[in-house]
């Protein structure tokens, strides 16, 4: 036995057969199926050198993914991997009743739920966002900016379902007409027309409210009496000057016509010559709406001094 030689001779035979090896990977793993040949050629390389850690390696396109850390729940993980989904917040937290109904306001709808004028006014104002303000004092009226119409308790409660009525009529013509757009007279004349179409509405639904409820039917309204007397005494002139002519007696068409231009007509009279005043300051309507288009219409130093 010679150790001396054995050993070398062992040595020469191993770098050899590891020479061969190496060249067949470097040939197979060019090939389609190269990957996971020479991963096993790879092996046996590392067998025949001695090597430790053989099989530990982890190799790029061996069908392994690489390690990652725990998904953390709710939104996308590592290359867009879906995460695990949050914990679910619970049923969706139900929304505080909306306060009751004051007396007032109760009366209120009552009696606007008995004529159908009163009754499609109480719809457009829920459909249109419209919030109305029930308090004792101050008179009743409309604010532009803020969306809501001011509704005076003292009132009865016929009044104040008439009054809701007339304020319904502003909130349909909101920042209409605009002082900015129009000389003074124009704006003050086209306030006073909505204020005149709002007095109108009053009277027709409150003529409906008097003919259902009978021998219990309401007062006037403001200015009823007024536009049914012009209404008549137009509609009797017209007849009698046809009569006159020989001609036929207007038809009831006609009479509508006729009266409502003559009543509407007395209304605004009413508003122009300081008949009617404002119910929230005493004040004449040309008046109020005088000072709102010189208040839209200041001259302002540098937007600051006006």
């Amino acid at each position: 036995m010679r150790p001396g030689r054995d050993r070398g001779e062992g040595a020469v035979s191993h770098i050899a057969v590891i020479l061969v090896i190496a060249a067949a990977v470097a040939v197979v793993a060019t090939s389609p199926v190269g990957g996971k040949i020479a991963g096993g050629l790879e092996s046996a390389i590392c067998e025949v050198s001695g090597g430790g850690g053989c099989g530990i390696r982890s190799r790029a396109g061996d069908g392994e993914p690489p390690l990652t850390s725990p998904p953390t729940p709710g939104g996308s993980g590592p290359e867009g991997q879906p995460r695990e989904p949050s914990p679910s917040p619970g049923p969706p937290v139900e929304e505080p009743p909306p306060p009751p109904k004051s007396t007032e306001q109760i009366e209120t709808e009552a009696v606007l739920n008995e004529t159908q004028a009163g009754r499609d006014a109480l719809r457009w104002v829920e459909d249109n966002g419209v919030r109305v303000v029930y308090r004792n004092g101050g008179g009743s009226y409309w604010s532009d900016a803020d969306n809501v119409f001011y509704i005076d308790t003292s009132q009865t409660p016929v009044e104040r379902a008439n009054t809701f009525i007339h304020e319904v009529n502003h909130a349909k013509n909101r920042n209409v007409p605009d002082p900015k757009e129009m000389s003074r007279e124009e704006y003050i004349d086209a306030a006073i027309e909505e204020e005149t179409q709002g007095v109108i509405d009053e009277i027709e639904n409150n003529q409906e409210l008097q003919r259902l409820r009978g021998k219990n039917a309401p007062p006037d309204t403001l200015l009823q009496a007024e536009y049914e007397a012009a209404y008549r005494d137009a509609v009797n002139a017209e007849n009698k000057a046809r009569a006159q002519a020989q001609r036929p007696p207007l038809t009831p068409g006609e009479e509508r016509r006729v009266g409502e231009a003559a009543g509407r007509q007395r209304v605004k009279e009413a508003f122009e010559n300081g008949e009617v005043v404002s119910s929230v300051d005493g004040n004449t309507y040309p008046d109020n709406y005088g000072d709102a288009w010189d208040d839209a219409n200041k001259s302002c130093f540098l937007w600051i001094f006006c």
